[in-house]
């Protein structure tokens, strides 16, 4: 008799039927942030692409902020009943020790033969604010720390710049194609300028449209 997979990888119809209804979401995804910033910018993403909160789960953090937490909770809740099509750990490197063994350990889940996750990254280097600034500019300048990015954000595109907040996150949604653009154009530059800055977090916003269908 073949084993039966665990219930954590199987996503099946009629798990979500009892998990969110009667009628199941087109896809789940699971996202794990590090920081309250990052979780305040991706729930009013999942409100700018119609997606509701049975699809998209902006998670609370519940291991801790550095990168190897986010990993080791997205790995957590990955085993919950149900289980999740797609999940996001977002972090950056802003001086982390972990942030590179976080990325090799999500790379290992990944690849692993027995019931690999869909679990990827979404970093910034050398922090979520580069992702911010990408709403108004294009640049591959490198940055000292993230207090230089913050800087550059408040003295020039949006001088009301706050971490952390519902308001700052939603006035965003409206400059995010512009930052689809120069993210995608910057992850292009990584080798010549050395992957500083960089980041990847504008994967996370097509998945969102994939799945609402854009």
């Amino acid at each position: 008799m073949a084993r039966r997979k665990p219930i954590s990888i199987l996503r099946g119809k009629a798990n979500l039927q009892r998990r969110f209804g009667r009628r199941p979401p087109r896809s789940v995804t699971l996202i794990v942030c590090e920081g309250h910033t990052e979780r305040e910018y991706f729930e009013a993403a999942r409100i700018h692409y119609k997606l509701t909160t049975a699809e998209v789960i902006v998670a609370e953090n519940t291991v801790g902020p550095a990168p190897i937490s986010v990993v080791e909770c997205a790995t957590e809740r990955a085993m919950e009943r149900g289980g999740y099509d797609t999940v996001f750990c977002v972090f950056d490197r802003n001086g982390h020790e972990s942030f590179q063994r976080a990325r090799d350990t999500i790379g290992t889940l990944a690849a692993r033969k027995r019931h690999p996750l869909q679990i990827r990254e979404a970093i910034s280097i050398p922090c979520f604010e580069l992702w911010v600034l990408l709403h108004f500019v294009q640049t591959d300048a490198p940055f000292g720390g993230c207090a230089e990015v913050i800087d550059r954000i408040r003295s020039g595109p949006m001088p009301s710049y706050q971490k952390a907040d519902a308001e700052t996150a939603r006035q965003l949604m409206a400059s995010l194609n512009a930052a689809l653009s120069n993210a995608d154009w910057l992850e292009r530059r990584g080798g010549v300028n050395d992957y500083n800055p960089y980041t990847t977090v504008h994967r996370v916003l097509h998945h969102f449209a994939s799945v609402a269908g854009l």
